[in-house]
């Protein structure tokens, strides 16, 4: 057999010539386990055998020829272990490294599991690339914990997802927007292969929102026929003994060129938070006012995902997926205050206010995709629909006692709110590869469409009856139009790359109120947005890149609506049917250091920014919110990130710190105003004995805007980990806000300043379960030769 095998590999070996590449490994076993082994060598996608070599060490090195493919896989074969397919890819690299390779010794086992390392991020010229496949990050639970253990990415509130120095990004799973960060704890770890933090976004990137970063998730290709399954359960309760818990369900399956992967996902919420807000009205009346207040709610919130593929051919897919997210909540609040003048007791007002909300967004996409080169160009068209339910009844109960004529008064009122908007969008979009010479170009565009009816229905209540307030009962109309180009081009050269591209997109708003009977916005505008970096890389030790961007923030539609809406008889709210879009402008430097150190300086502009204009009438405590343009606001920011890693320690600390200036409108008595805000971000994953693993995330921050500064506070997350039955079984037991942080802040108004403090985070004790298993066999893409000799040596 040994001479047979040497043969073969003479033979392969010769009539490679000089175009050869280096395959290497090292296995993850004990040298005396290897009494003899077996590495051949397949090219796809008709699986010819081209290398065939023995192993009778743990670490291997073979020459490989060079075929016309860069899609290979490796099969691996000793005695006494499962064999093992590892699929890799050549690109044009002389040598491919493996990583430290785990094999299974049970023969009988329905799943293999391959696991070997990779490196965990590459810096590109978009940002980072983050690998999730072969790394410490793919033993966590779902992707939302994975991007909170990425570099440059934090989790605030443990609900919402931010890149630091950025803000709240657009998320993207297989180039599709999420519907809802419940979404993003649906997806187990190992479903994922990588991940690209865009900070730096191209023009093929919708101009809304993309100011604050991307993050783009893709999830494995799955090559394996069988099926994959894992359940995800945590149960614990919160310091004031309410409960919280989660379930989750997920799939993929792969039968010939059909995939499909599911996941379903569900939490529990009880929870009891607090605060109290004191008022001083600065128009020199001697006006001050005191709140107290409590919230208790309870949220049931879900999220439903299916997705399947079917490959058509080599150079053909069709794809496609339905999405529901939602959540129920119910809700309790009560408020407490007294209204003073020259700290002479007024008015005393009582309020009781009963919430039931439903929220829901429903999708459906289908996506075609087809390669036109062997360059991997490719042409891509997605349609999406979304069809979105927000529906509430509100129910306020307000009583107030006037101290100076001792008369009292009942203000009892109800909401019944319905809002169901559609949304449609079509994008098409191109990328050419010119051949090797490092030459790309991208350019497509996209057709959005939003119908909205909006209905809001206002009872009172009189001597116990409710009668519709035909006053405040609301209705209208939005529909709002987004057309969009863009042509980008890209150029590599060895040390060197750039890109540069232009969006170009065109906006029309069209609102009709029915209590008004009038239209109230009638608007068209056509806006450019230009992107351009340039990355200079001399060596694997040091890179920098200087980019551009900019993006557009368009105001809810529900900021438009000039309708006065009331929630007790102090308080109006009403809508700027004249709100102009909110554009903004970036410009940064990244330094990359040694391939660990990260430093980041920006400077970004912001002009037209939507801001809450918030005033108390004179004489009276009637409070009016307003939203109005701001002129402009600038952001001087420093991040600086950079790995911790040992034998026993890995993970990521960033600081950010960043200085705002504001210049508001006229109708503000304070016309500019500045702060200074700041993040410190570390995650740290320390790896004990018997497979044991403690994760410490620690979060220590600042918050302010044009109105808003709060004080500085402290999350401080500890989970312990346990994996069992070679990664099959995962137990946690996690603590959260072990020290629960209280907020303080102050908010500058037109005529008044609120002073607040409250609480909404407490610590909570939560017990978890991860269980995977399947059952796979050959890979997918592995095809039979038409020699039949693709299983022999």
């Amino acid at each position: 057999m040994k001479v047979i095998l040497l043969l073969l590999t003479l033979f392969y070996g010769g009539i490679s010539f000089s175009q050869v590449f280096k395959l290497e490994g090292q296995l993850a076993i004990k040298q005396d386990s290897v009494e003899f082994g077996q590495i051949l060598v397949f090219s796809l996608p008709d699986s010819s055998l081209i290398k065939g070599s023995y192993i009778d060490s743990t670490f291997f090195s073979i020459n490989v020829p060079v075929t016309d493919t860069d899609e290979y896989y490796a099969k691996l074969k000793l005695m006494n272990y499962t064999d093992t397919l590892i699929p890799f890819q050549r690109s044009n690299d002389t040598v491919v490294n493996l990583g430290v390779i785990s094999l299974q010794k049970d023969l009988n086992l329905s799943t293999v599991e391959v696991v070997y390392t990779a490196p965990l991020f590459v810096r590109t010229i978009d940002g980072i690339k983050v690998n999730v496949e072969g790394t410490t990050l793919e033993t966590l639970d779902n992707l939302f914990e994975v991007l909170k253990s990425s570099p440059r990415i934090m989790s605030p509130d443990d609900e919402s997802i931010e890149i630091v120095g950025k803000g709240v990004p657009l998320i993207f799973v297989d180039r599709q927007p999420i519907l809802s960060n419940e979404e993003l704890k649906a997806i187990p770890s190992n479903m994922i292969e990588r991940i690209e933090i865009i900070t730096n976004p191209s023009s093929k990137y919708r101009a809304q929102g993309r100011s604050n970063g991307v993050i783009e998730v893709y999830t494995k290709k799955f090559r394996l026929e069988g099926y994959n399954m894992s359940i995800n359960a945590q149960g614990g309760i919160i310091s004031q003994i309410t409960p919280i818990g989660s379930l989750g369900l997920a799939l993929s399956l792969r039968k010939g060129k059909f995939s499909l992967s599911a996941s379903l996902y569900g939490r529990y919420v009880d929870q009891t938070n607090y605060g109290s807000i004191d008022r001083i009205i600065t128009d020199g009346t001697g006006r001050t006012t005191s709140w107290s207040f409590t919230n208790d709610y309870q949220n049931l919130s879900q999220n439903a995902n299916i997705k399947s593929s079917y490959q058509i051919n080599d150079q053909q897919t069709l794809s496609g997926g339905f999405r529901a997210s939602g959540f129920l909540q119910n809700s309790y609040d009560s408020w407490s205050g007294i209204y003073y003048t020259e700290g002479v007791p007024q008015i005393k007002e009582v309020q009781e206010a009963s919430d039931k909300l439903t929220w829901l967004n429903n999708s459906a996409f289908l996506n075609y995709q087809v390669l036109t080169d062997t360059n991997d160009s490719y042409l891509e068209v997605n349609l999406n629909y979304q069809f979105k339910i927000n529906e509430g009844s509100i129910l306020h109960l307000t009583d107030y006692e006037d101290f100076q004529t001792n008369a009292f008064e009942e203000f009892y009122l109800k909401n019944n709110a319905r809002n169901r908007p559609n949304i449609g969008e079509i994008r098409v979009s191109y990328e050419h590869v010119f051949d090797t010479t490092g030459w790309k170009l991208n350019t497509g565009g996209l057709y959005g469409v939003v119908f909205n009816n909006k209905e809001l229905d206002v009872y009172r209540s009189y001597s116990g009856v409710w009668v519709e307030d035909s006053e405040f009962t609301n209705s209208y109309e939005y529909n709002e139009q987004i057309g969009g180009l863009f042509f980008e081009v890209t150029k590599d050269w060895e040390k060197i790359s750039i890109r540069g591209g232009l969006r170009g997109e065109i906006t029309s708003l069209n609102g009709y109120s029915h209590s008004l009977a009038k239209e109230f916005i009638d608007s068209v505008y056509v806006l450019p947005f230009p992107s351009a970096s340039i990355m200079y890389k001399p060596s694997e030790k040091f890179s920098i890149t200087m980019r551009y961007t900019s993006g557009i923030d368009r105001p809810q539609f529900y900021n438009f609506d000039p309708f006065v809406r009331i929630t007790d008889s102090l308080t109006r709210i009403q809508g700027n049917p004249y709100l102009q879009p909110a554009t903004n402008h970036n410009i940064g430097v990244d330094i990359d250091l040694f391939g660990k150190y990260r430093i980041s300086v920006d400077q970004s502009y912001t002009f037209k920014q939507t801001v809450r204009q918030m005033h108390i009438e004179d004489s009276t405590f009637v409070f009016v919110f307003t939203p109005q343009n701001a002129d402009r606001s600038e952001t001087t920011s420093l991040s600086i990130g950079f790995p911790v890693k040992a034998k026993w320690i890995d993970g990521w600390t960033y600081l950010n710190i960043g200085y705002n200036r504001y210049k508001l409108p006229e109708e503000f008595n304070f016309l500019e105003t500045t702060n200074l805000t700041y993040v410190l971000w570390s995650s740290l994953n320390f790896r004990l004995k018997r497979e044991f693993t403690i994760t410490n995330q620690v979060f220590l921050f600042k918050q302010a805007n044009s109105v808003f500064t709060q004080n500085d506070r402290i999350r401080w997350n500890i989970k312990l980990t346990k994996r069992m039955l070679n990664n099959k079984l995962t137990l946690s037991f996690q603590v959260s806000d072990i020290i629960p942080p209280k907020a303080n802040y102050t908010e500058t108004a037109n005529n008044y300043i609120s002073y607040g403090s409250g609480q909404n985070l407490f610590t909570d004790f939560q017990l978890g379960v991860l269980y995977k298993f399947g059952r796979l066999k050959n890979d997918i893409r592995i095809k039979e030769t038409k020699s039949g000799q693709s299983d022999r040596i």
